[in-house]
């Protein structure tokens, strides 16, 4: 409960501040109502199912932070290929200022989204609904070439990029899930083999939800980012294109096919078993 309450009013006082003519304090809101969002999220999910992904991992979720700011980076550098995002500033900010608030910033990104999918994966496991029942055959010859076509995506990328621009958020996946289903490593693809599809639903789904938050939340803040898509950037929910949504589900796969190679490698942690499942 502490920790819900903590998050509710963290994400209050933030909000405000991020809307609001406050200078300093506005400038430096999106960590603090990101912070909020995350303990909010996880609090909520502790008072209503006795369970949470800050419980579960422990101190290992403060490597969710460390993670996800070498993640947002990499999109950084896809964006310098693709000029999908733009950052508006208050006023010119020095390159180092830059970086080092980017950072914090972007250190969010992994736990919020995370934190998000383990709460929607209890709220899909208590609603008892019936999941597919197919399940999707798996082949050396496939992975292989998954990962050979996720690293021709990347190569199109600068040579087209404002047509191959939505790869950005499908070449990832073709590497991440091969490369840890074979290793033996938690995948999403073994996950659905052996146990159907809610968890990999839960993630694309609160992925979605936390998206339209970051949109909401930065739609009246400064700095704040804007969008050029080619083709598709009309008819928008606050910056973003209504299209642009549709990268969130993929975005989410992403986030948790790299980070459960990354607790897996430093912590022998399997963020998958850590999920609720259908069960």
């Amino acid at each position: 409960m502490v920790v819900l309450v903590v998050g509710v009013i963290l994400v209050g006082l933030s909000w405000i501040a991020a809307w609001g003519p406050f200078g300093v304090f506005s400038e430096h809101s999106f960590f603090p109502l990101w912070l909020g969002y995350i303990l909010t999220i996880n609090g909520l999910s502790q008072v209503l199912f006795k369970r949470s992904l800050l419980e579960s991992m422990g101190w290992s979720f403060l490597l969710l932070f460390v993670i996800s700011i070498p993640l947002w980076w990499f999109f950084e550098g896809m964006n310098a290929i693709v000029q999908n995002w733009h950052y508006h500033f208050v006023h010119p900010i020095s390159a180092m200022n830059y970086f080092i608030q980017a950072s914090i910033d972007f250190s969010t990104v992994v736990p919020a989204v995370l934190s998000a999918s383990f709460f929607l994966a209890f709220v899909l496991q208590k609603s008892g609904r019936d999941w597919p029942k197919w399940r999707p055959r798996v082949t050396d010859a496939r992975l292989a070439g998954s990962v050979l076509l996720g690293l021709g995506c990347f190569s199109l990328l600068p040579l087209f990029p404002d047509e191959t621009f939505p790869l950005v958020w499908i070449a990832p996946i073709l590497i991440l899930e091969p490369m840890a289903f074979s290793i033996g490593y938690p995948a999403l693809i073994a996950d659905i083999r052996k146990n159907g599809w809610m968890r990999l639903f839960s993630i694309m789904a609160a992925t979605v939800i936390t998206g339209f938050f970051w949109e909401m939340w930065n739609y009246y803040s400064l700095p704040k980012w804007t969008y050029t898509v080619p083709y598709v950037g009309f008819w928008k929910v606050f910056e973003m294109p209504f299209f642009g949504y549709f990268g969130y589900p993929f975005f989410g796969i992403i986030i948790f096919s790299y980070a459960a190679i990354a607790i897996k490698l430093m912590r022998r942690q399997n963020l998958l078993d850590m999920f609720p499942n259908e069960a």
